[in-house]
């Protein structure tokens, strides 16, 4: 029987296509972080887990310490995208509720022990993590809000880098570290942009 009769009997699954390869690697890589730390995700036991050769993982990422970058870069806030009829306001709050969602996930705040302890103890790893995740996420707010000063959307003389550390930072500090803080009330990023917005707004307060 010819292997593409339509009567062929399907082929046995075996190890993931290559287009699904990486979603699996990244996929076994976040559950073992999580079921038992960063040293349990060691490059054997990912590639068991995803049913995967080394070899394939390897073709995909240098490192374990990439992989591990990248894997929970899959957590993070995606960068801002702005639409062509989104007002640059609307598109900080979209963003600050994403940051919202993003830190409120269990899985972030199940991983973050481990993620300090790693990014203080691995230097390799540290260094991964600025260059795939960091840099790019801070590079693409910073983009964003030095366009809109261009455009004239903030106010002369704003600083698009103090700007993104008032984006990112409260966020992180009242969502990650709550102890000894009011509890968050719902309107807590509205309100965070508010009082941002009225340092940084154009002269005519335009949103």
């Amino acid at each position: 029987m010819r292997a593409d009769s339509p009567t062929a009997p399907p082929r046995p699954r075996g190890r993931p296509r290559r287009a699904a390869a990486r979603r699996v690697i990244v996929d076994a890589t976040l559950e073992l972080i999580g079921e038992g730390g960063f040293q349990a995700a060691t490059m054997d036991a990912i590639a068991t887990r995803a049913g995967v050769g080394k070899t394939t993982i390897y073709r995909r990422w240098p490192s374990k310490e990439a992989l591990l970058a990248d894997a929970l870069h899959e957590l993070a806030t995606p960068p801002p995208a702005p639409a062509a009829d989104e007002s640059l306001y609307e598109l900080l709050h979209a963003y600050l509720l994403d940051q919202e969602r993003e830190l409120g996930d269990p899985r972030v705040a199940r991983l973050l022990p481990g993620l300090l302890g790693e990014l203080e103890s691995n230097p390799e790893f540290a260094a991964a993590w600025v260059e795939r995740v960091v840099r790019p996420r801070r590079r693409a707010i910073v983009e964003v809000l030095q366009e809109a000063l261009e455009r004239g959307e903030l106010r002369a003389g704003v600083d698009p880098d103090v700007v993104a550390d008032l984006l990112l930072g409260p966020p992180f500090l009242r969502l990650l570290f709550p102890l000894g803080l009011p509890d968050v009330p719902p309107t807590y990023e509205r309100e965070l942009l508010e009082t941002i917005w009225r340092g940084i707004a154009p002269d005519d307060g335009s949103r």
